[in-house]
């Protein structure tokens, strides 16, 4: 019990939060979260990620969101080239406004290796016991070939998409990254 003291009390003084309690209420603290709109990361038992993602992702939110398994194909590259096994599982794409290029597990775990450095993501991956849910990230969706964000409906003035919508990404799906959750309407 004093090793899970310190190692909250050393979260709280690096300006986290801790709290305890069993997964029913964890999961409608994530669901009073997710429909604030408001950002926040929870790092959940397995058991609640579950829980959350059962109640999250169903087939009618993830067909709205056009959220599809990641392909084989998908699932080497990213292993190949970033050298993360088994980091996603399922993603919406969405091709860049401006170049075409299209934005999907690939791009979004590139640009969180650029954003966090490999370290923070291997840490996040190799959690046994616990996993990482985003709710309502803040993070926006770049493109890497154009630098641009993912948005629709914005004109391409000299160049730069100007206004438009930013289109979210969708993902998660492994035991220790279980992805991310957004409420308000659903933006496609």
């Amino acid at each position: 019990m004093k090793q899970k003291i310190e190692a909250a009390e050393r979260i709280i003084s690096d300006g986290g939060c801790v709290i305890s309690a069993h997964d029913e209420i964890i999961l409608d603290i994530v669901k009073e979260t997710v429909n604030s709109g408001k950002s926040a990361t929870f790092y959940v038992s397995t058991d609640a990620a579950a829980k959350i993602n059962e109640w999250y992702w169903t087939p009618a939110r993830r067909k709205a969101l056009e959220v599809e398994e990641v392909s084989a194909q998908e699932r080497a590259q990213i292993e190949k080239e970033l050298g993360l096994k088994d980091a996603i599982i399922f993603s919406n794409r969405t091709p860049c406004q401006k170049c075409g290029n299209v934005y999907g597990a690939f791009e979004f775990l590139q640009q969180g290796l650029k954003a966090h450095g490999g370290a923070a993501v291997e840490a996040v991956l190799t959690m046994k016991n616990a996993a990482l849910i985003r709710v309502n990230p803040t993070e926006v969706a770049v493109c890497p070939r154009c630098s641009e964000r993912i948005t629709r409906g914005g004109k391409i003035v000299e160049g730069r998409i100007i206004g438009g919508i930013e289109v979210p990404h969708y993902y998660g799906g492994t035991r220790a990254y279980a992805g991310c959750c957004r409420g308000g309407s659903l933006v496609r």
